[in-house]
């Protein structure tokens, strides 16, 4: 989809299938583009688009929520009727002529036009809410900032997991395909719903596919679906990268003007398969999912991707397995816990938080679930983050 941003009225367009839509999709892929609207003829707003675009020009009657693009380098919204030789770009979606007139306004509108619900650099995305404990999404959706992982967990576990996970407040939980678990979250999560009264716009599940799949996406995704059972999924991530990955992603963005899928993200890609793969997509991923601890702690590519209004979630946070004794018990991490009373786990994961890094340790302890989401009573000094930062060891612990 195409969003059109008019104040705090947002118009979803769904592109028409035609080479000018095609090349306006690409134009957006570089970036928001803002146009300077005004009235014309009473029956649309039109504004100069500051580039040109191939024409495929039919003579046809306009209906309220058309986009059109006239001389190929004008751009237009209608809110009436007008009959011409015009290039149809895409159409209003979920709107009534009324509803299009009001968000379009009486005066001379600045509409920004990107293929990001909510445009970054204009609302709060990427921002942590400590209040909500949530952070918006460049997708329009929030999405929780602390969870559960569900890695290695058996079926029973892994559902006893969830409803812990729910039961104390938490909302995010994460799967994969190759986890082997999707149902067992799904079942977690139906069943915490139905015990603790939770709506399901609530809860957060994220789930990925493997590249063993990407040959053949739909039917990785509609088994997804199917699996996990809980009416549509909030976020799919390509597990790592592979053969077939680009293909993939644009199935998976299919799903998402659906509605199938609500947010795309990435795990385990880094700057330089960043720098090839997003200018092959059209909608830019929500999250990215990579290993960073204290002893891996991605430095230079923890900003990189924030700075495209992209979130950043870190898997084994606290080291992951056969790791994790030496990292909690570090002198460093362990003095910080003591000096706040609180747990180096605790320590860890807020440091995270303080770094704009949304966490999912996994565990299968209700008490450790429990004590993962209590961050918000105290918060590390600017000498305990340098402190904890500087315990880098560039150390990765999987081969991701």
């Amino acid at each position: 989809m195409i969003y059109a941003h008019i104040g705090d009225d947002t118009l979803i367009i769904k592109p028409e299938d035609n080479s000018s839509a095609e090349a306006f999709t690409e134009l957006l892929k570089k970036g928001d583009i803002t146009v300077a609207m005004h009235d014309y003829g009473g029956f649309e707003k039109v504004g100069s688009l500051g580039a040109s675009l191939p024409t495929n020009d039919e003579r046809i009657t306009t209906e309220p929520g058309d986009v059109i693009l006239y001389q190929g380098n004008q751009i237009t919204i209608y809110y009436d009727t007008n009959t011409w030789s015009f290039t149809r770009l895409g159409k209003v979606q979920g709107l009534t002529p009324e509803q299009i007139r009001k968000a379009l306004g009486d005066g001379d509108p600045s509409v920004v036009f990107s293929l990001n619900k909510a445009p970054v650099g204009e609302s709060a995305a990427g921002v942590f809410d400590y209040d909500t404990r949530t952070v918006l999404l460049n997708s329009g959706y929030t999405m929780p900032i602390l969870g559960l992982g569900t890695y290695a967990l058996d079926h029973d576990t892994c559902v006893n997991s969830v409803m812990a996970l729910l039961e104390n407040g938490g909302r995010l939980i994460d799967t994969a395909y190759m986890y082997g678990n999707e149902e067992a979250v799904g079942e977690g999560v139906r069943r915490g719903m139905e015990e603790y009264g939770i709506a399901r716009e609530e809860i957060f599940v994220i789930t990925k596919i493997y590249p063993t799949q990407f040959d053949d996406p739909e039917t990785a995704i509609d088994m997804a679906l199917e699996k996990l059972d809980i009416g549509y999924i909030d976020m799919m991530l390509l597990h790592h990268p592979g053969k077939g990955d680009v293909k993939a992603y644009q199935a998976m963005e299919r799903y998402a003007r659906e509605g199938k899928i609500r947010s795309l993200g990435l795990s385990n890609w880094y700057r330089e398969e960043l720098t090839e793969f997003l200018p092959q997509v059209s909608i830019m991923p929500a999250l990215v999912q990579n290993e960073i601890h204290p002893y891996y702690q991605e430095q230079d590519v923890v900003p990189f991707i924030q700075e495209k209004g992209v979130v950043v979630q870190c898997w084994y946070p606290l080291g992951g397995r056969g790791y994790t004794a030496e990292l909690l018990g570090d002198e460093t991490i362990t003095e910080i816990a003591q000096a706040h009373g609180v747990s180096s786990a605790q320590v860890i994961l807020r440091w995270d938080l303080q770094r704009g890094i949304v966490v999912i340790p996994g565990s299968s302890n209700p008490e450790h679930i429990r004590e993962n989401l209590d961050l918000f009573g105290f918060e590390l000094t600017d000498d305990e983050m340098e402190r904890i930062a500087a315990l880098d060891r560039g150390e990765k612990h999987d081969w991701y």
